[in-house]
């Protein structure tokens, strides 16, 4: 069984907006269900979990309207909340697919992509990197660079709050390098939204 856990807890201080970030409007709805809808696309997630703290109530609230299970967590940060989650006996032995609220370019093919590399390793966890030259093809900032691969916001575990042996699997793809962290990022989305309709 494949648990995606949507982290949704986060301040998102860099939007400088009064708005919880997975709530900012891009293509006419919420950051959120860009990838509520990717999440659903896939034919490999059996469930969907939204991860939110204190610092995203609305969030929250959204998610349980929308029909979606909703689990709270401390909101001391993203490692912390996550191990809080996989801490949870309800995640032990399971597949979880962590992502990040901010990829609205995420698809559910991606996401089986990914899911289906991750079946065919022999490691328990996964890590899905985007080579640095797709954001500077893209104008795009990184936000971390590890040598010339960049982290996106999806993942693959086990569910046991233990450090796991993990594969890296690197995807060239825009759709996991886009992370909405700043008004910047949201200008460098519309133009990419822009370009792929002509």
């Amino acid at each position: 069984m494949v648990i995606a856990l949507l982290m949704a807890g986060g301040k998102g201080t860099r939007m400088n907006s009064d708005l919880e970030k997975p709530l900012t409007i891009v293509k006419g709805k919420p950051l959120i269900e860009h990838v509520l809808s990717a999440l659903q696309d896939s034919s490999c997630v059996n469930e969907i979990v939204v991860a939110t703290s204190h610092h995203t109530p609305k969030t929250a609230f959204h998610a349980e309207n929308l029909g979606f299970r909703v689990l709270k967590t401390p909101g001391n940060g993203y490692v912390e909340d996550l191990s809080f989650l996989l801490s949870q006996e309800a995640f032990h032995h399971e597949v979880i697919l962590t992502i990040t609220s901010d990829l609205p370019l995420i698809t559910g093919k991606i996401i089986d992509l990914v899911l289906e590399k991750y079946h065919k390793s022999s490691r328990p966890a996964m890590s899905v990197m985007v080579p640095l030259e797709i954001f500077r093809e893209n104008g795009l900032k990184a936000s971390l660079v590890l040598g010339n691969v960049v982290p996106s916001g999806l993942n693959i575990l086990r569910g046991n709050d233990t450090e796991q042996d993990e594969e890296v699997l690197v995807l060239g793809k825009i759709e996991l390098a886009l992370n909405i962290n700043s008004p910047e990022d949201i200008i460098c989305l519309e133009k990419l939204w822009g370009n792929s309709r002509r």
